[in-house]
């Protein structure tokens, strides 16, 4: 562990535009599993034609749509890149190497003949979804 260095981690707090206040602080630890967890928002972006993706949005939380040609379902072509965000006792939130996260999912991307966000929408997008369910 001593390779680590603060310049591996991202510190944020709700200066971005979006946040929302814990409501009382308490985690109900008896709630939390090892399986999906939804949360109340996720983000969501687009690809153009052109392999690009445009700027996305968060949404609360619910079922996608897509066509029934896509890739996934006829060819199982898809990546998932998931990673936590731990609060500090301060409240801030902590990120541990996006950006290595962001790499890995346009390493993956390019294995499988896809095309991937640049590395800041990757960051951009995590952070927006983690302020907006800030209070998980």
């Amino acid at each position: 562990m001593s390779n680590i260095n603060s310049s591996s981690l991202l510190l944020f707090d709700g200066d971005d535009g979006i946040y929302s206040e814990d409501e009382n602080g308490e985690m109900e630890w008896e709630k939390l599993g090892f399986g999906p967890v939804s949360t109340d928002f996720m983000y969501s972006m687009k690809c153009c034609e052109d392999g690009n993706f445009v700027q996305g949005n968060l949404t609360h939380y619910g079922n996608i749509q897509f066509s029934p040609f896509a890739a996934v379902l006829n060819y199982g072509q898809g990546i998932i890149e998931g990673l936590k965000v731990n609060r500090k006792e301060d409240g801030r939130l902590l990120l541990f190497r996006p950006d290595q996260h962001a790499l890995r999912m346009k390493m993956g991307a390019q294995r499988m003949c896809m095309p991937s966000p640049s590395i800041h929408q990757f960051i951009h997008a995590v952070k927006q979804t983690a302020l907006a369910n800030i209070t998980w």
